[in-house]
């Protein structure tokens, strides 16, 4: 048996043990048990809160809640994770060190610099925060990532670098953590691998710069030049000003999803919303003009870790938009359906969709986001996103979805 001790890294900064996990030993194909067990000093805190409203309530000690790896109840933990970029970095420093690469191990690899606040450690005593790297170290992590992504591995201290700030996050494609000043980013790179004919670090910049204006909530961004390549520099939601972690949960485990039972559709995010959140008129509406904008810029990878709930000193609240890429994968189909439908919904679909979930002034919604997107093409250009075949098909894709929204 593995034990894990979970901390939570408040918003002040300050640390405070929240439980402890153990695991058994994985067996052939990596499947593993684990439980979990709220720290008395946790569950009897009055500003305590359940790390996963949803399947975690806060119980007394003495209470496990048990699951297959990291599965419900406890998928909470997994959220912690990385997805495949950073897991795959992980996977190689573990390693080179002669340690499996099994979920447990990871957590305690990330040495709790990852997305989110929880930490952990395999001692009762509260981690040391590691700091990402500056922004200066992007040239050193660009070049490691494409030398990784190629399939070779960085030198020894490219590597590190990589490391440190790279398997933290998460996401499928190559990216790091990194701060400058008193601010912490998300810095997305482009892909040799996965990018073929379009830009999509600038077709990124493009959503979430039309996402803004029309009324998403959408954390900041620019865009910054590295030799002669670019990246996306989107600022941490999660980071709070004291230095602090504001704690998150990702729709996938509020929604209880695992291996052969998915999630299908957006209806099943508001029934959430409705249940769960401190305010849930207002989450539910803003999860509204995500969901039209997602079918107005052609954003199929609408999958539930790019929706997340973040906890509040009023409870928990839905979490800005982001991951916002038109269909680069040009499969046209949603990850999500809107009723029974994965292609781009009609203005009849959206408002029907409004009446059932009671979102108010929907039609003005809608209209926000037909008046943003129309501006694509000119956005775009703006951004000097690089023209050519791949433009010129996304741009074509977006036209043909804001004509369905029109009146």
């Amino acid at each position: 048996m593995k034990r894990l001790y979970v901390w939570v890294r408040l918003p002040d900064g300050t640390v405070r043990l929240a439980g402890e996990l153990g695991t058994t030993e994985p067996k052939a194909g990596g499947r593993f048990e684990s439980e979990f067990e709220y720290a008395a000093e946790w569950s009897t805190h009055p500003d305590a809160f359940p790390l996963d409203p949803v399947s975690l309530p806060l119980q007394p000690t003495g209470r496990r809640f048990r699951a297959e790896q990291f599965h419900p109840p406890l998928s909470v933990l997994d959220d912690s994770l990385p997805d495949d970029w950073g897991r795959r970095l992980l996977a190689a420093s573990l390693s080179l060190e002669g340690r499996p690469s099994s979920p447990p191990e990871m957590l305690l690899a990330l040495q709790g610099g990852g997305p989110g606040a929880l930490m952990f450690t395999d001692r009762p005593l509260p981690p040391s925060p590691t700091a990402t790297p500056p922004t200066q170290s992007l040239s050193t992590l660009l070049f490691a990532a494409a030398r990784f992504e190629a399939g070779i591995l960085p030198p020894g201290d490219a590597f590190r670098k990589l490391l440190e700030g790279s398997s933290r996050a998460g996401g499928a494609r190559p990216k790091a953590l990194v701060h400058d000043q008193e601010i912490e980013w998300l810095a997305k790179f482009p892909s040799r691998t996965r990018d073929g004919i379009f830009d999509v670090v600038g077709l990124e910049a493009t959503c979430l710069q039309l996402a803004r204006q029309a009324r998403l909530v959408v954390p900041d961004m620019r865009l910054q030049s590295v030799g002669r390549r670019r990246v996306l520099l989107v600022r941490r939601f999660d980071v709070t000003e004291r230095g602090g972690r504001t704690h998150m949960v990702s729709m996938r485990t509020l929604c209880r999803e695992r291996p052969g039972v998915y999630v299908t559709s957006y209806t099943d995010l508001a029934l959430v919303l409705r249940k769960y959140s401190a305010s849930p008129a207002e989450d539910v509406a803003a999860l509204f003009r995500h969901m039209a904008f997602n079918a107005a810029v052609g954003n199929v990878d609408d999958h539930l870790k790019n929706f997340w709930m973040l906890n509040t000193p009023s409870g928990y609240r839905l979490a800005p938009a982001f991951d916002l890429v038109p269909d680069v994968t040009e499969r046209r189909e949603h990850t999500l359906s809107f009723q029974y439908d994965y292609g781009c919904p009609t203005r009849e679909i959206l408002l029907a969709i409004a009446k059932e979930w009671r979102v108010a002034r929907a039609k003005a919604c809608v209209d926000d986001i037909v008046q943003a997107v129309s501006r694509f093409r000119v956005t775009a250009r703006k951004l000097a996103v690089r023209t050519g075949k791949g433009l010129d098909s996304i741009s074509a894709d977006v036209r043909r979805r804001v004509e369905l929204l029109k009146r």
